[in-house]
């Protein structure tokens, strides 16, 4: 990529205020125009409260952003691990309730939703895989992650975040690589050329310094991190993570090195490197030890 990524990080008086900032930062959502369709899609994979899912408030400031750009449609949407009913999740959190006093609609990818695409690329996932038609409809997608390391891949950001678009049988299938760590990896890195986020507002709030993805060391950032650029949301979050001390996999590595940022900057999904990152902050305790993480 030639252009320069902005990632926005900010600690407001409230998480409101956190998301609004940090969007700002990123440079906004002027990409979304009036009569838009806008899907959202949170971190629900459980019905375990945040940093398990995405908090509530994260999602309920996102849906206010994006309704005052008018747009004729805006969805919060994902699919819960199989274990755990999707609605019943995130009515448990708050987050259906969030959704809904935002004015959006919630809506759960189910049998039938589902699509078959075989992107030209997608060499981990040698027979395609499905996502829902509803994401491949809408004009936007922004991505709501958690950061949080996760006892299978290590870290879930940004890039993981889009299992929940894919259904049953296709986890089923990731999840037979789980000893096979970097292709784990790189196979969630495929599921976003089936289509890319717009836009990225990682809850960084509350966070999981080890464990995960629904319970885990728990330490509390009270942060919110925001970008239109997939490698570098996740970068950035790796770098907080290094800086609260975090699991060996992730303390003893570049944040360049990981399977999942090696094949997304392979597949053009982001940037190449820490040059072409505009860190933006306000209010961050440890800014400078997250940019010097983010140039090792």
């Amino acid at each position: 990529m030639g252009s320069v990524a902005r990632v926005g990080i900010a600690k407001g008086v409230s998480v409101a205020d956190s998301v609004r900032r940090a969007v700002k930062l990123a440079g906004g959502l002027d990409f979304i125009k009036s009569g838009d369709s806008v899907l959202i899609k949170p971190n629900v994979n459980s019905d375990h409260s945040h940093p398990g899912t995405t908090n509530p408030e994260v999602v309920l400031a996102v849906v206010n952003m994006v309704r005052e750009k008018g747009p004729k449609r805006i969805i919060v949407a994902d699919r819960s691990n199989p274990a755990w009913d999707t609605l019943k999740a995130m009515k448990k959190v708050g987050m259906y309730e969030a959704a809904i006093r935002g004015g959006a609609e919630v809506v759960v990818f189910g049998e039938g939703d589902y699509v078959k695409v075989k992107p030209e690329n997608s060499h981990y996932w040698s027979q395609g895989f499905y996502i829902p038609e509803l994401v491949r409809q809408v004009n936007h997608i922004i991505s709501l992650p958690v950061v949080k390391t996760h006892i299978i891949a290590d870290f879930t950001m940004g890039i993981k975040n889009w299992v929940g678009l894919i259904p049953p049988s296709d986890r089923n299938y990731l999840h037979l690589k789980e000893r096979e760590k970097d292709d784990f990896g790189r196979m969630l890195s495929e599921i976003h050329l089936g289509r890319k986020p717009s836009f990225l507002v990682m809850d960084a709030t509350k966070v999981f310094v080890s464990g995960g993805p629904s319970y885990g060391d728990l330490v509390e950032p009270g942060l919110v991190i925001a970008s239109s650029d997939l490698v570098a949301n996740d970068v950035t979050g790796l770098a907080l993570l290094k800086t609260l001390g975090t699991i060996d996999e992730i303390q003893g590595k570049s944040v360049w090195e990981q399977p999942q940022v090696k094949r997304s900057i392979e597949l053009g999904l982001g940037v190449k490197g820490a040059s072409e990152i505009a860190l933006k902050t306000y209010n961050v305790p440890n800014e400078e030890r997250i940019r010097t993480e983010l140039k090792k």
